[in-house]
């Protein structure tokens, strides 16, 4: 376990007004207190990409993938955290380096199941076709991870990824991800490299690794639809097994933003956001709807009609979670329209995602530059959003809150503390606690921190 010395160790600072709680008029005052950075896995190995989840206990649980040791390729790893550190690490792929190289929004991600174990799923690199297939696995609680399945049944050689898994009030588990079985091959384009694709695009993705942007000219394939579709199957044995693949969407699925997954109605209802890629490339961010458990989903419904232009993809989803009121949450990134559109938005849905409220702009952000966002609720259903924003040319954390019972967002504070690169958020609400996670990047090395808050009444 390694401890990183935070400039001061516990930060008090006042977020919100004060309400009147008593006859009396006593009033409140919410204070949120920041402890100490703690480092993640083997520095070493470059840790990154870091995911956040909270058990119905409230035991948090962080996964981050590293470098493997063996083999090229990335290994993924889970542990308990709290405040005062990481739970002993488990491995959850079985083959080495299985874990795609590239994150971002393809990061792994893991579920808590109905029996306490936990459940992952994550894009895996098949060298022969320079492609992925999503892989999923299960440990029972307290137990090593049983070697992994491919999630995709299709067996053919085009892309799988970006995907989520989720655990439905039902006990149900759900997964999604991005698929390209259906865009129909038609033939081989000329070589080009990373740099020589992204020429002409003037919106820099950081998270694209700089060895990424230097590798030579490889070869392309070219199909009949430009765009992907969301896939999904369901496990009824806590991501034992798991049913046949089905599409939940059209062919007009950005290809490298992962969808997330809400549930209301006790899971009868089951939400899906994804970024949707019209003719014009109008990328804009939807959800699709389900109110037959998952079995069948509506049309797709613009959260926000942000009138983003992009002939390229943002790797840049919409986050997504829902509250005890039957709320859903949804925080994400845009450039909208014109480079004063370019910012963090927030917005929610009464219900289920018919319809949604007007956009809240919750951070202006420097035009050009692809930044990521995360929200979740957490059991007081206060809302928590995370993002990136530039402090003296380097990316860095943010974090505000939502009081939903007066309507009002706490100012936002940097958690992280300038020295690196810091990128792709991660949250996680649990008790009286909030953690986030993310990765720190240096060149081509990188790490990944986590901090937890509280947020005390007074």
């Amino acid at each position: 376990m390694k401890y990183f010395p935070s400039l001061i160790a516990s930060i008090f600072l006042v977020l919100s007004g004060c309400s009147s709680t008593t006859a009396d008029d006593i009033l409140e005052t919410r204070v949120l207190s920041l402890n100490e950075f703690i480092l993640v896995g083997d520095l070493k190995a470059n840790p990154a990409d870091p995911y956040l989840n909270v058990a119905p206990d409230g035991t948090i649980f962080l996964s981050w993938t590293e470098d493997s040791k063996d083999t090229e390729g990335r290994d993924a790893f889970i542990a308990s955290a709290s405040r005062k550190g990481l739970g002993k690490s488990r491995r959850m792929n079985d083959r080495p380096g299985q874990v795609h190289q590239y994150g971002g929004d393809n990061r792994t991600k893991f579920t808590v199941t109905p029996d306490g174990g936990i459940a992952a799923v994550w894009s895996a690199t098949l060298p022969e076709y320079k492609t992925g297939e999503m892989r999923v696995t299960y440990a029972d609680e307290d137990g090593s991870f049983h070697p992994a399945v491919t999630l995709n049944d299709d067996g053919m050689p085009v892309n799988h990824a970006f995907g989520t898994i989720a655990t439905s009030p039902n006990g149900k588990l759900y997964a999604s991800w991005i698929d390209g079985r259906n865009r129909n091959f038609v033939g081989m384009a000329d070589p080009l490299s990373p740099a020589e694709a992204r020429k002409d695009i003037k919106m820099k993705d950081l998270t694209i690794p700089e060895s990424t942007m230097q590798m030579g000219p490889r070869q392309r394939k070219e199909y009949e639809h430009d765009n992907s579709q969301l896939m999904m199957a369901v496990s009824e044995d806590s991501g034992r097994t798991w049913g046949k693949n089905y599409p939940i969407t059209g062919m007009k699925v950005c290809s490298c933003c992962v969808p997330n997954i809400a549930f209301l109605d006790r899971g009868e209802t089951v939400v899906v956001s994804y970024r949707f890629v019209a003719e014009d490339f109008l990328r804009d961010q939807v959800v699709v709807r389900s109110i037959d458990g998952g079995k069948t989903f509506s049309e797709p419904t613009y959260m926000s009609q942000d009138g983003w232009i992009a002939e390229f993809c943002p790797h840049a989803a919409t986050s997504m979670a829902n509250d005890n009121q039957g709320k859903i949450h949804l925080a994400w990134f845009t450039a909208g329209r014109t480079d004063e559109e370019t910012g963090i938005y927030y917005t929610y849905s009464e219900d289920g995602g018919q319809s949604f409220a007007p956009r809240h702009l919750l951070s202006s952000t420097p035009p050009h530059t692809i930044l990521h966002a995360e929200v979740r609720a957490d059991e007081n259903d206060t809302i928590w959003v995370a993002w990136e924003n530039f402090v003296d040319n380097r990316p860095q954390i943010f974090l505000a809150h939502l009081d939903q019972d007066t309507g009002e967002w706490s100012k936002s504070h940097q958690v992280s503390d300038g020295t690196n690169n810091s990128i792709l958020p991660m949250l996680a609400a649990g008790g009286d606690e909030v953690y986030v996670a993310w990765t720190e990047r240096k060149g081509e090395t990188s790490k990944v921190r986590l901090r937890s808050a509280t947020l005390a009444r007074y």
